[in-house]
């Protein structure tokens, strides 16, 4: 008797882009992404006024979430096993910072999911899932790849200031 096959599929082949991005960029990206979700909810609502606030929070509820990922330190490396499952094949961007991690891309959207998140543009162009680090990382040292479908993602711990300067000299 032949054992059951898995129902995921490998993303091994697929490109992944990682940038290095301050945190205050990310934020920025982020924000200026709930403003036009948040913008679509006021429109698909009649663009009744007074409910700004509602919008923004529906807006950022849909596309901002923590992470939900493993975390090891290995040596003076962070591992990072997060499910790449949520976003279509091809979409992601890794966005590094010293101490946060932005995943993002366009979701994978199936079914009654789909007629819910729909606005007028024709639905959520990114998701983005961040993750404070416990400790600075070097964001231009970043590995990651995919493992079935979850996304592996090696960061390097920051030299220490003095440590820095001591092997410079």
């Amino acid at each position: 008797m032949n054992p059951p096959k898995s129902s995921g599929h490998s993303r091994t082949g697929e490109k992944l882009q990682i940038s290095v991005v301050s945190a205050d960029e990310q934020a920025r990206r982020t924000d200026a992404a709930i403003a036009r979700r948040a913008y679509e909810i006021f429109e698909n609502r009649g663009s009744a006024a007074w409910h700004e606030l509602e919008d923004w929070r529906q807006a950022e509820s849909e596309l901002v979430r923590p992470l939900c990922h493993g975390r090891m330190p290995i040596g003076d490396n962070l591992w990072i096993g997060a499910n790449a499952a949520i976003f279509e094949e091809g979409t992601i961007e890794i966005w590094v910072a010293a101490r946060r991690l932005t995943i993002c891309g366009k979701p994978r959207i199936k079914g009654h999911a789909a007629a819910v998140t729909q606005g007028r543009s024709g639905g959520i162009e990114k998701i983005f899932r961040v993750a404070d680090l416990p400790f600075e990382v070097d964001p231009s040292n970043v590995t990651a790849k995919f493992n079935g479908q979850s996304l592996e993602i090696l960061l390097k711990k920051a030299q220490p200031e003095h440590k820095a300067r001591a092997t410079a000299a």
